[in-house]
């Protein structure tokens, strides 16, 4: 019973999802472009499938995209979960995102004969290598042997050499917010307490950002870097929000004001963002019994029955937090901190996972994604009044 809970739970976080054509701004192509699976590659010309191939040439983008979480789409969380050969269907809603091309999937779907319905094939064209390398240069700028790339830069602005792709695309839609839609848009996905859990385009799209066009591009590519910085890193936040303090009567008051995220800060379920109040003595030890805690984030429960609070900062609004102080505080100061725990959700269902035998997960892949889900907190801010 609880290994069919545990299926239930991870199907509902990666469920197959249907985009509507207002998340592609209405473009056909757009839409076209981004069908999954990625049609298998008519290797017609000597192109390059592996991103180190590409990195031959373009350095710089193959260094950032190493760096970047798009280069571990496919990582151990994700391969501890998956039996593509047992739960196909499930893997197939995984790979929608994590890995969409045809080649980077072990089954593929064909029509049953005289059924009418689709039945599940050992993959010929399945490439291994090209699955781990995740959301790589391929996914995003090969299709049919062809290479699509942004439009070209005006010559001293930065122009880059295309000699080496014949029949080179240029398309504008690279640089637009319905390009990233693709995967951080789940119109038909998972809705708790009436929300998706996957709503970042929208929430972009209904703010000042989008009313004014500053794109996901803007901030995550900046320069057309390929890097997609997030919560994941402490200064592309520190960019994106702003801390301050105010002192109180009794007490001071910390106010976190999302000034600069084009989207709720954080927008996704995983992080969680605690604000800590405490006091320090006269040897700045804290106090016993001093310590206040408040939470930034949308935290629901692993079975994803219940959204406990929901307290993510839309663009332009502020969290406030007051901490008042106890006793006689003429000797001691406040403190306040503010942590960041990108990962918390993962965290704590890799550890419901590994502890509970019925679930049948990759035990080995699981150990290592707890590691790496522990080593992603960090602290953002620190002050002492």
């Amino acid at each position: 019973m609880r290994k069919e809970v545990a299926f239930i739970i991870i199907s509902v976080l990666f469920s197959f999802v249907i985009l509507s054509p207002e998340a592609y701004g209405g473009e056909d192509f757009l839409l076209e472009y981004w069908e999954r699976p990625i049609a298998l590659q008519t290797h017609q010309n000597d192109f390059a499938l592996y991103p180190e191939e590409c990195g031959q040439c373009h350095k710089d983008q193959y260094t950032d995209w190493k760096d970047s979480l798009h280069s571990k789409s496919v990582g151990p969380g994700l391969m501890g979960q998956l039996n593509p050969f047992q739960d196909t269907q499930f893997a197939q809603s995984c790979y929608f995102c994590h890995a969409p091309m045809e080649e980077q999937t072990e089954m593929k779907g064909q029509k049953a004969r005289g059924k009418g319905q689709e039945e599940y094939i050992k993959n010929p064209s399945f490439d291994n290598k090209l699955k781990l390398s995740g959301v790589s240069c391929s996914v995003c700028h090969l299709r049919e042997g062809k290479v699509y790339g942004p439009m070209r830069r005006v010559k001293g602005q930065g122009s880059r050499v295309r000699d080496n792709h014949d029949g080179f695309i240029e398309k504008d839609f690279f640089e637009k917010a319905e390009f990233c839609a693709a995967c951080h848009q789940l119109d038909e996905g998972y809705e708790l307490n009436g929300k998706l859990l996957v709503n970042t385009y929208r929430e972009w799209k209904e703010s000042i950002y989008g009313k004014n066009n500053v794109t996901c591009q803007n901030c995550h590519m900046p320069d057309r870097q390929h890097l997609w910085r997030g919560i994941h890193d402490r200064e592309t936040v520190l960019l994106g929000i702003r801390i301050k303090s105010v002192r109180l009567e009794k007490g001071a008051r910390l106010i976190i004001t999302n000034s600069g995220v084009g989207h709720y800060f954080p927008t996704y379920a995983p992080p969680l963002v605690v604000v800590r109040g405490f006091m320090l003595d006269k040897n700045d030890k804290v106090v016993q019994g001093s310590l206040k805690e408040a939470f930034i984030g949308r935290k629901v429960r692993l079975d994803l029955s219940e959204e406990i609070f929901d307290t993510r900062i839309p663009p332009q609004k502020s969290f406030e937090f007051d901490y008042s102080a106890r006793g006689d505080s003429s000797d001691r100061k406040i403190a306040f901190e503010v942590w960041v725990y990108p990962d918390e959700f993962y965290n704590r269902f890799y550890k419901a996972a590994v502890n509970n035998a019925d679930m049948d997960f990759n035990g080995e892949e699981i150990e290592k994604a707890i590691k790496i889900t522990d080593a992603s907190p960090y602290r953002l801010f620190r002050q002492v009044l």
